[in-house]
C-alpha cells in the first residue's frame, strides 16, 4: 500500500513560452506540426526540415519537453521531444518538475487526463483546450516508493513497445522494398529520382494521367463556416484525419451540421479517394485517403479533393497504393507550391501520371500490399494494447473528485 498526494496538474509542470523570430539563425533545424504526432504515442517518428519547408511557426521546444496537441484533444496527441526545434501554435510545450519527470509523460497520456482535456476544450469545429484549464486537473501522485513501483511496470511495458517498434520499422522497410520490386522491377518504372515519370522500353505498361481514369472531374471538399448549422449531423473528415495512416477512426472525427443539399454534395462513399490539396506540412501534400467501410454519414473538408475512378480501368485500391509510392510522392512534392502552406491545384491532380497495368495485375498488387499494410497496422495496434499509456492510471493515478 502506498501513500498518495493530491496535486493539481499545474503544480507538477509549467507551460514553456519560448519563441524565435529566426529559427535557422538560432540553430534550429527541425519543426513539428500536429500532423507529425501520432495518436496515443509518446514517440515522435516524423518531422519537417525548416530549411526546406520554411514554416511560419515561432514556438520553441527543447529536448525532454512534452508536446501536447491542444487542438482536437480527443485525438490524444502528446509526445516527448527528443531534439530541439520549433512547433505549431496548436501545440502546448510543457516542462515537468524534476520529481515527476519520468512519470509525467504517462500522466499526460492517461485516460482521465484526456477526458479532462476534452471537457475543457471549446469550439465546435476544431475544439481547443488551454494550459490554464489543464492546470486545474487534480490527481493523486504516489509517494516515492509508489512511483518507483509504477515506473518499474512502465519500464517492462516500454520494453515490449520498443520491440514492437522495431518490428514496425522492419515492416516499413519491407513495404519500401516491395514498392521497388513491384513498380520498378515488374512494371518497369524508372528510378524515383527521375521526373517526370518514365518506364523502360521493354515495359508493356501504359502511363495515363489521372483525368483519363476518372468518371467525373475532381471535387473540392466542403467549406464550413464557424457557427453554421443545418438539418444533418455528420462526421467531418479533414487533412489531419487522412495524413500519415491514410485511414481514420470514424469516432475520432469532428461532428458538424450541414444542410441536406450540402450533405448530398459532399457525402463520402466507399471507393472515394481523397488527396490533400493543401498542407501546412510539405510532406503531406498530395497524401491519399481511401474511403473504405464507411458506416456513418460523413463529409470532407475543403482542403481535400475527391476523385472517383473508372473501376473497369483502374481499381481505387490500386490507385491508393500507387499514390503512396516514391514516384507519386516525388510528383506531388515537385508540383506543390509553397508559401505559408503547400498547395496543389485541381489541374495538377488531373495530370498526376499513373502506371496502369491490367486489372488482373492490379488485383495481385492490391492483395500483396494489403497484406503488408495489415501486418504493420496490427503491430501498431499491439503497441496501443500493451502500452501503459492506456494503463489503468484511473486506479494507480486516481483523479480526485
Amino acid at each position: 500500500m502506498t501513500d498518495k498526494q493530491t496535486v493539481k496538474f499545474g503544480d507538477i509542470c509549467r507551460e514553456v513560452k519560448l519563441t524565435t523570430k529566426d529559427p535557422i539563425a538560432d540553430g534550429y533545424e527541425r519543426y513539428i506540426g500536429l500532423e507529425h504526432l501520432d495518436s496515443g504515442s509518446l514517440k515522435i517518428k516524423r518531422w519537417g526540415m525548416i530549411s526546406e519547408d520554411n514554416p511560419s511557426f515561432t514556438r520553441v521546444f527543447k529536448k525532454g519537453h512534452i508536446l501536447f496537441g491542444k487542438r482536437r484533444p480527443y485525438l490524444k496527441k502528446a509526445a516527448i521531444a527528443e531534439f530541439d526545434g520549433i512547433c505549431s501554435g496548436d501545440i502546448i510545450v510543457m516542462e515537468p518538475d524534476p520529481d515527476v519527470k519520468d512519470l509525467f509523460p504517462f500522466i499526460v497520456q492517461s485516460k482521465d487526463f484526456w477526458d479532462w482535456s476534452v471537457q475543457t476544450s471549446s469550439g465546435s469545429l476544431s475544439p481547443r483546450t488551454k494550459f490554464k484549464s489543464l492546470a486545474n486537473f487534480e490527481l493523486a501522485i504516489p509517494d516515492f516508493n509508489g512511483r518507483k513501483l509504477l515506473l518499474e511496470e512502465i519500464k517492462k511495458s516500454n520494453e515490449v513497445v520498443k520491440t514492437t517498434d522495431l518490428l514496425i520499422d522492419a515492416q516499413e522497410q519491407l513495404i519500401k522494398s516491395q514498392y521497388y520490386k513491384t513498380f520498378k522491377q515488374e512494371l518497369g518504372i524508372d528510378d524515383d529520382a527521375t521526373y517526370p515519370l518514365r518506364i523502360n522500353s521493354t515495359s508493356t505498361v501504359e502511363i495515363k494521367i489521372l483525368k483519363e481514369l476518372l468518371l467525373n472531374k475532381p471535387q473540392n471538399g466542403q467549406f464550413v463556416k464557424k457557427g453554421s448549422g443545418g438539418s444533418v449531423d455528420c462526421s467531418f473528415l479533414n487533412v489531419v484525419d487522412g495524413y500519415v495512416n491514410s485511414y481514420s477512426t470514424e469516432d475520432r472525427r469532428e461532428i458538424i451540421s450541414c444542410s441536406q443539399s450540402e450533405f448530398e454534395k459532399y457525402c463520402l462513399k466507399n471507393g472515394d479517394i481523397l488527396f490533400n490539396r493543401s498542407s501546412l506540412v510539405k510532406s503531406g501534400i498530395g497524401w491519399p485517403f481511401l474511403v473504405l467501410n464507411e458506416t456513418k454519414q460523413s463529409t470532407f473538408d475543403c482542403h481535400l479533393i475527391r476523385v472517383n475512378v473508372d473501376s473497369k480501368i483502374i481499381l481505387p485500391e490500386y490507385l491508393y497504393i500507387y499514390a503512396l509510392s516514391p514516384w507519386a510522392r516525388k510528383y506531388f512534392l515537385c508540383v506543390g507550391q509553397t508559401t505559408t502552406m503547400t498547395t496543389i491545384s485541381q489541374s495538377e491532380i488531373e495530370n498526376f501520371p499513373v502506371p496502369v497495368p491490367s486489372i488482373y495485375k492490379q488485383k495481385e498488387i492490391v492483395t500483396t500490399f494489403s497484406n503488408l499494410f495489415t501486418l504493420r497496422n496490427r503491430f501498431a495496434e499491439h503497441i496501443k494494447f500493451v502500452s501503459l499509456r492506456e494503463f489503468n492510471f484511473q486506479v494507480q493515478l486516481n483523479r480526485v473528485g
